[in-house]
């Protein structure tokens, strides 16, 4: 909801959240594929954004979450 795309430039998504990512290694792993979402670009040009589906996004902190969640409630019993 945030976004109001389907699509979002992967740098927002690094600058809100991978922060602590600079710009050349954010493009290095996209560039490798290590980010834990699929990365694409809509035209072959070296200057063309990487994109990110929202709904991969989403998975990823969803998953994150349920991860951390169950964490804390194992910790916290």
């Amino acid at each position: 909801m945030k976004y109001r795309s389907m699509t979002v430039e992967l740098m927002t998504i690094v600058s809100d959240y991978y922060p602590h990512l600079s710009k050349a290694e954010a493009l290095r792993k996209a560039n490798n594929q290590e980010f834990p979402f699929s990365i694409f670009k809509i035209d072959k040009s070296k200057r063309a954004p990487f994109l990110v589906h929202v709904q991969d996004l989403a998975d990823v902190l969803d998953t994150e979450y349920s991860k951390a969640s169950k964490d804390f409630a194992t910790f916290h019993r």
